[in-house]
């Protein structure tokens, strides 16, 4: 499974660079409203620091979006394995086509579900992970690398797998 460029943004990366600019806008007229009754201009100041974030985090995705930065894994999920101690798990997906697997590491609450069709959304390449078609393995699996920090912008569900999804080992 090779990661491939996407030229226009799915819809959940879409949803992510609109949340990310809302939620500038948001939290600018919040502290203007929360300010001018309270008369506080701290409230003002931090909510002005909240804009420019959100809004500039929101500016540089779609900045990556229009460079054609932003990358999708596609496949079926075979594998889930949770970290016990850990807010993350590892999720495995298969290729069907040619067996490829890949993993990565997302946050616990991520709805991945085993034997369904997902294409996942990253910003950038998730490196060192990719198992080639005899199994060999191409890079290492890094879950420090890897933490929920490591681009992921969104998944979509395409339902249950309708054949047998095979764990190449």
């Amino acid at each position: 499974m090779r990661e491939k460029e996407i030229p226009a943004p799915p819809k959940p990366v879409f949803l992510r660079v609109l949340t990310l600019l809302g939620g500038g806008v948001g939290c600018l007229l919040a502290g203007i409203v929360v300010s001018l009754v309270t008369g506080d201009l701290v409230i003002l100041a931090l909510s002005v620091i909240l804009c420019v974030t959100f809004t500039s985090k929101g500016v540089l995705l779609k900045r990556k979006i229009a460079a054609g930065q932003i990358y999708s894994v596609s496949g079926v999920c075979v594998g889930i394995t949770p970290k016990i101690l850990g807010r993350y798990k590892r999720v495995e997906l298969v290729n069907t086509d040619t067996g490829d697997t890949v993993q990565f590491v997302l946050p616990k609450k991520s709805a991945f579900k085993i034997g369904y069709v997902y294409t996942c959304y990253f910003d950038h390449h998730i490196n060192n992970r990719l198992v080639s078609v005899d199994n060999s393995q191409v890079g290492y699996f890094n879950a420090e690398l890897d933490l929920p920090a490591n681009g992921f912008l969104g998944l979509e569900n395409y339902g249950i797998y309708q054949g047998t999804p095979t764990k190449k080992h």
